[in-house]
């Protein structure tokens, strides 16, 4: 071990140390553009720039809460019809008087998940963007709700929707679900871009970053990081469960040309 490493270690309690080692933290979170739920600042509009010049011609905004990352993805893909899912009914009455003058937003007043029917969810009434199917933890005050969930798989089927070209999914620590329930459509390669959130709610799902990857390489996607300027495209290192978040992405390989772009 390096004396640095040693000399550290021993010297924990020491203030100086501790002030170094708390402003190191920070720096390293900076670094890894960890819980930067900003649009504009923690890749999310880079990802619709870089998109933009495919031409994006189906967009799905799982977890579309009151519209807002759908009316920028609007703005990038005029020709593009977005099908947006909100499960909690209230916020999906806002969401749909937001996007009323987007003749090609659909809107739909149920959530995705892997299973179809009713589902229990909480939902924050003072914090409407944390509501979720997963039990997680918040200081809020929460109140248990119901709502009705489909499967990503019967959706495309009952509207014959042969391609999903971007695929957004926030839900609050349930992507993993929504995911299980495209998992046709995934497993033939029919959804070219797939971009869903990773951060704490996988401590309390135990479904890690690592089997994030498991369910999408075996099927021919390359993942990577959303950075702020561009995505991070990378094997799986046990060194990258580190739960920051807060945007990962998944494009097939059989589209490199959007792998370049967004490198």
């Amino acid at each position: 071990m390096p004396i640095i490493c040693r000399l550290v270690g021993r010297k924990r309690r020491n203030a100086l140390v501790r002030f170094a080692a708390r402003k190191c933290a920070r720096f390293l979170e900076c670094y890894e553009n960890a819980s930067n739920y900003n649009f504009n600042e923690n890749g999310e509009r880079f990802v619709m720039e870089a998109l933009a010049a495919d031409h994006p011609s189906c967009v799905f905004d799982v977890g579309a809460n009151v519209g807002d990352w759908t009316l920028l993805a609007r703005g990038y893909f005029p020709d593009a019809s977005i099908h947006c899912f909100e499960l909690v009914a209230e916020t999906a009455a806002i969401l749909r008087k937001r996007t009323a003058g987007i003749e090609s937003a659909l809107i739909n007043a149920f959530g995705l998940s892997n299973r179809a029917g009713e589902v229990r969810f909480k939902r924050f009434p003072a914090h409407n963007t944390l509501a979720s199917m997963i039990d997680v933890v918040h200081e809020f005050d929460s109140v248990e709700d119901v709502g009705s969930v489909q499967r990503g798989d019967d959706y495309c089927r009952e509207r014959s929707i042969e391609r999903i070209d971007f695929l957004k999914i926030d839900v609050e620590a349930a992507e993993w679900m929504v995911l299980q329930g495209f998992a046709d459509m995934i497993a033939e390669g029919r959804i070219d871009v797939i971009q869903f959130e990773y951060g704490t709610g996988s401590i309390i799902t135990k479904f890690m970053l690592k089997d994030y990857y498991d369910m999408l390489t075996v099927h021919g996607y390359a993942l990577g990081k959303i950075y702020p300027n561009y995505v991070e495209f990378r094997d799986y290192e046990f060194r990258h469960e580190d739960f920051t978040g807060p945007n990962f992405l998944a494009v097939h390989r059989s589209r490199d040309d959007l792998i370049r772009l967004l490198r």
